[in-house]
């Protein structure tokens, strides 16, 4: 097994991207945020890969949070815009990653990890999660880009509760509220997250991969069709999943789609 702090494992229709610092649950270091960024540009044009799963090395932890070890360093030496962008670079391209993402949560998932999960399209956990954002805890600011994540998750009431309380949730609540979609026990939950991303590896990748740009547009303020969004929908008549599916509509069959 790699000791890198972040490794990819391949079984296609899925890629696992794994936090790979078990010993420290998971705590996101300078070299985990720099490890991110190569690991997505290798599997992003990957017509294998249809799904990708985020998890931790085991089932002790999702991550920890930031490795606050780190902190007096980056303090002293001056470097916190370079820390900052690190984890920028990261989240924004885990966030705007063009296939679907699922956080698989096992164990602690604080700070930093929190901002990785929300990162992604669906959060599943087991029963032994637990959630905090702990900027409160430790004097440091939550980047702007991870509270607006954790507002369009949860709500800004409940978001500022999370941010000014510093307090654990349990799987329940964080289901209650939206942070997370599922939640399963510790030995259904991996089956519960391939089951769900076969059907997601099923259907049109177009279809998919369309859906995510549009829900980025709205995102992103649009409340009207814009540039890309009637691209897409052009581009739809234009491919041969939407050929294939009206073909398997009027035979009566499960289409085959080859859009990848």
């Amino acid at each position: 097994m790699t000791s890198s702090p972040v490794r990819l494992e391949l079984n296609p229709p899925f890629a696992r991207l794994i936090l790979n610092r078990p010993k420290r649950h998971n705590a996101l270091d300078s070299a985990m945020w720099t490890s991110f960024p190569p690991l997505l540009d290798g599997i992003e044009h990957d017509p294998e890969i249809k799904v990708l799963l985020v998890s931790g090395a085991d089932s002790r932890a999702f991550a920890a949070g930031a490795d606050i070890s780190e902190f007096s360093r980056v303090a002293e030496s001056g470097q916190a815009a370079d820390y900052l962008e690190r984890m920028l670079r990261t989240t924004r391209q885990l966030s705007t990653f063009p296939k679907p993402t699922i956080a698989v949560i096992q164990g602690p998932c604080i700070g930093g990890g929190c901002s990785l999960a929300l990162c992604c399209d669906f959060r599943f956990a087991d029963d032994t999660a637990r959630f905090g954002v702990t900027p409160g805890r430790l004097g440091i600011t939550y980047p702007l880009e991870d509270t607006k994540r954790l507002i369009d998750a949860v709500g800004l009431g409940r978001a500022r509760d999370l941010l000014m309380t510093g307090r654990i949730i349990d799987p329940a609540e964080a289901l209650k509220i939206g942070m997370i979609d599922r939640v399963a026990t510790a030995d259904g939950l991996w089956d519960e997250v391939e089951a769900y991303g076969q059907v997601i590896a099923g259907l049109s990748q177009y279809a998919i991969r369309a859906s995510k740009s549009v829900i980025a547009e709205i995102q992103a303020g649009a409340s009207a069709e814009t540039e890309t969004t009637r691209g897409l929908f052009i581009g739809a008549f234009e491919g041969e999943d939407l050929a294939e599916g009206v073909r398997a509509f009027l035979e009566k069959r499960k289409p085959l789609f080859t859009f990848s």
